[in-house]
């Protein structure tokens, strides 16, 4: 089914409609962003968290898909170990895409057998690759991969300080507010007969935009200002936009420009090619480089150009150096002049003082009161303190009369330092380091622009990527192997069948090495002896001899084979299912209500006409111990009757089933095959196919009766006659 409307995908109301138009601005992509299944997107929304928007991505990919998980995983219990094995799964993903996007598989139906078989091929070159990765590879995907995330599109406006935009055009105008520039500086239209000095003065930056070619003259006295004609563009007066983009992304895209670097030395194959055409390795080359030159501001980065280097710490040392240079000066004259042994008469003494003290006495009579000597010490110390700002403040020998007239030429103490001349100092330095940055910045803007779409794709590549790397290193430390799927057979078997959970346990080191299985059911290539093709079997055996075990790899094997995913054996052959069930063993007491619940869905399972695998743990539980057989008797009847369900039940009760049955059934025993040495059970976990369990209560009475003397040891020789007796 085609979805074209948010309204069509299941959990979505006007609320959250609305919450995502708001957010994507609108209908057409939020439902693009839903489509592609971009889970973390959704999630972004205000609103939406991170499990509704996986269950809203969920739904409309089930919607358009055809299929939901559901339709094939027919009971609660058999969704959780489902569940449990995504889970575990997903933990080898690095990234939260891959992540969210496993939960978008499940088991299929007959009718996708195409996509099942599809499937298969992708995850088995996905461990094709992971098999031959090294150590070192491993780790490097991974910790790449863990720095890669999907894209901010939406970069937020930054104030820019010093620049500024002037244009005599009421398009042009528009369309810079339209484009939100004037979020990041200000932006004037100038009426008719406005001057753009009114406008522009202050500022470090300033741009002119004039498509009809007019010319405000008044502007000619102003330093760095940059005239755009006609063919203008936003990256001409705000490159940092561009730039945002990829300092918004910098972490990301600089590890997917590392990882696409990494792919040269990946082992190849078919599903590998696909990716490493989705990256344009020369360009993300290009990428890296040009990232080099941005820190993650999304400023020129140190460096780069050692003249705005060096202007860039003039600027940030500016008023430090001043201040330290007004001070050092004061203190030199002061120390100099006391240092002095001139002498002067009375008259020279009342001359200066009464010079002093009259106000706005000139600077020149009074210089001409002083000795040579102080003049001399006065105007060397002046030139030096205008040398040392020189040297603290990094200007060239070219640059340094720009520093002249900064100290007043006025003898004085404290020595008076000229605002003035130092304000315009600070301003050329500003608009040096502003024109410099602002050139770089479009120079970088204009190729990174034309670098978009190859980013973009690069970074999809490599999401994706992360999900077939998570499902390779999967199958490897599990040692799964890919099924044999068809729609001919009509049963399970396997060979060399581990379960998921307890390899899982045992990769955690919580116990020693996984024994694994045999097992078949229905009509599939593998007959083991003693079974012949039987849609319907009783699983006997002793207690935690694995007969849940068992019947849970079963389910394990058969959900994830139908999911395309590689199953947990050397061997296995799948029907493909139109419904799978699976029930555990009822915990503590059943009520009656309970009991008719669960009859209730047998009966669904049975007069379901769909090809369908069952598995039922110890459902004896469900009612009193009397009437168990027999109703599990009945149930046998029935699904061994459908030749499109295949049942396996796990009972303790297979000897008294079977005595009022009233059709054959098969009994497949898991059985404690003796003691050991150390006088522990031996436990044979693949069950002898056609043959009853021995009984494990008769091994353990054998055991006391063997650690025992006296009394003791009687009574378990006499518990133990009668055991042995009730198995004749």
């Amino acid at each position: 089914m085609s979805v074209t409307k948010l309204s069509e995908i299941p959990g979505i109301g006007e609320k959250i409609k609305k919450a995502l138009v708001d957010h994507f601005g609108t209908e057409a992509v939020a439902l693009k962003v839903i489509l592609d299944s971009r889970v973390d997107l959704v999630a972004a929304v205000p609103g939406i968290g991170d499990k509704q928007a996986v269950n809203i991505v969920k739904a409309a990919f089930e919607t358009q898909f055809g299929a939901t998980a559901n339709m094939i995983l027919r009971s609660t219990d058999l969704r959780k170990i489902f569940d449990s094995i995504l889970d575990t799964m997903r933990e080898y993903a690095n990234t939260s895409y891959a992540k969210d996007r496993l939960l978008l598989y499940f088991p299929l139906p007959p009718e996708k057998l195409d996509v099942i078989l599809e499937r298969q091929r992708y995850f088995a070159d996905a461990s094709d690759m992971a098999q031959k990765l090294s150590s070192e590879q491993k780790d490097t995907l991974k910790t790449l991969l863990g720095q890669v995330r999907g894209l901010y599109r939406k970069i937020q406006s930054q104030r820019i300080e010093g620049r500024v935009i002037i244009t005599d055009s009421d398009k042009a105008f528009d369309t810079l507010v339209k484009e939100g520039v004037d979020k990041w500086c200000p932006v004037y239209l100038l009426s008719q007969g406005e001057s753009g000095t009114d406008y522009a003065q202050g500022y470090d930056l300033v741009m002119f935009i004039s498509p009809k070619g007019g010319y405000d003259e008044s502007m000619d006295g102003l330093e760095n200002v940059e005239i755009l004609g006609k063919s203008w563009s936003i990256d001409d007066v705000l490159p940092e936009k561009t730039v945002g983009f990829y300092a918004k992304n910098y972490k990301v895209i600089d590890a997917s420009c590392k990882l696409a670097a990494e792919f040269s030395g990946l082992p190849t194959n078919d599903s590998v090619d696909i990716f490493v055409k989705g990256l344009d390795f020369q360009q993300l080359a290009q990428v890296g480089e040009i990232l080099k030159s941005l820190d993650e501001d999304g400023g020129i980065a140190e460096g780069i150009d050692l003249e705005l280097d060096r202007y860039r710490k003039a600027v940030k040392s500016f008023p430090t150096a001043m201040a330290e240079t007004e001070a050092w000066l004061n203190e030199e004259i002061t120390s100099r002049i006391s240092k002095s042994e001139i002498t002067l008469g009375g008259q020279q003494i009342i001359s200066i003082l009464q010079s002093t003290d009259v106000e706005g006495a000139d600077a020149g009579s009074l210089r001409n009161m002083l000795p040579a000597e102080i003049i001399e010490t006065f105007t060397r110390t002046v030139q030096e303190a205008e040398d040392k700002l020189v040297q603290t403040l990094g200007l060239s020998a070219k640059e340094a009369d720009w520093a002249t007239g900064i100290i007043s030429e006025d003898i004085s103490l404290p020595v008076k330092m000229d605002s003035n001349r130092s304000n315009e100092l600070e301003d050329r330095l500003r608009r040096i380091v502003a024109e410099r940055s602002f050139k770089l910045m479009k120079k970088f803007a204009g190729q990174l622009e034309k670098l978009k779409t190859v980013v973009t794709d690069a970074v999809q590549t490599l999401l994706e990527f992360d999900l077939f790397l998570a499902v390779g290193l999967f199958a490897v430390d599990y040692n799964l192997q890919l099924p044999d799927v068809s729609l001919e057979y009509n049963g399970v078997g396997v060979q060399g069948a581990r379960n998921i959970f307890l390899v899982e346990s045992m990769l955690k080191g919580r116990h020693g090495v996984v024994q694994p299985i045999d097992y078949a059911i229905g009509e599939t290539p593998f007959r083991p002896e003693g079974t012949n093709g039987e849609n319907c079997a009783i699983l006997s055996g002793a207690n935690s001899g694995g007969k849940t075990t068992t019947i849970q790899t079963l389910a394990q094997i058969a959900a994830m084979a139908q999911s395309g995913f590689p199953v947990p054996a050397r061997k296995a052959y799948v029907k493909v299912f139109e419904e799978i069930y699976f029930f555990y063993k009822s915990r503590g007491v059943v009520s009656a209500g309970a009991f008719e619940t669960t009859l209730k869905q047998f009966a669904e399972i049975v007069v379901s006409d769909k090809s369908k695998l069952a598995l039922f743990d110890e459902i004896e539980a469900i009612t009193e111990p009397g009437s168990a057989a027999n109703v599990i008797a009945g149930l046998i009847e029935l699904l061994q009757s459908d030749p499109n369900t295949c049942t396996v039940i796990c009972s303790h009760l297979a000897r008294e089933i079977k005595e009022v049955t009233s059709v054959p059934v098969r009994i497949d025993g898991i059985e404690a095959r003796g003691l050991d040495e150390n006088l522990e059970l031996i436990v044979d976990r693949t069950p002898r196919f056609g043959q009853l369990a021995r009984s494990t209560p008769e091994l353990i009475v054998e055991r006391l009766a063997k650690l025992s003397k006296g009394q003791k040891k009687e009574i378990y020789l006499k518990i133990l006659d009668n055991l042995t007796k009730g198995h004749t």
